[in-house]
């Protein structure tokens, strides 16, 4: 969808303030079992700290690998073609931020390697499934909705 620079760093933008936010609060609600003050204060907290090495990673790594390994397979089908690129970037983001996340904790409270690893390795399937959902039906879809709408007249010169 972008075609410039400018609009892979707004859509990238976008995407990542969709996904923090939506993962952060799943992780947190995972941890506090109810929505609370509590909890959307963590979430701000928790995005602040994720939000721009996940921007990052996603503009610089992961966009490129998952258009590299879509292309792999190559389909007319354009839902197709965007459930194996989403598959891709998560494949690769949810991991990364699994562990950055724990790393944090790490850090944070004091744990050991292995409670780093036993908790990565704990969370990171959890986080996958919910992430790659999440992505295909809705945050996908909205942050291509939102980025359509700001880039109405540029999109409809290509």
């Amino acid at each position: 969808m972008p075609k410039t620079t400018f609009q892979r760093v707004v859509f990238t933008c976008l995407g990542v303030l969709l996904m923090a936010t939506t993962m952060a609060t799943y992780n947190k609600y995972l941890v506090y079992g109810e929505f609370s003050l509590e909890l959307f204060r963590q979430v701000g907290i928790a995005f602040l700290q994720k939000a721009p090495v996940a921007f990052l990673l996603q503009f610089f790594v992961v966009q490129k690998f998952a258009g590299k390994q879509a292309a792999k397979y190559p389909t007319d089908n354009k839902i197709l073609y965007q459930c194996i690129r989403t598959g891709f970037t998560v494949l690769l983001m949810c991991p990364i931020m699994c562990l950055y996340s724990n790393i944090i904790n790490m850090i944070n409270f004091g744990w050991t390697f292995g409670q780093l690893m036993e908790a990565w390795i704990s969370k990171m399937p959890v986080n996958w499934v919910f992430a790659f959902g999440v992505q295909i039906w809705l945050l996908g879809p909205i942050n291509r909705f939102l980025f359509s709408k700001i880039f109405k007249k540029q999109l409809a010169k290509v």
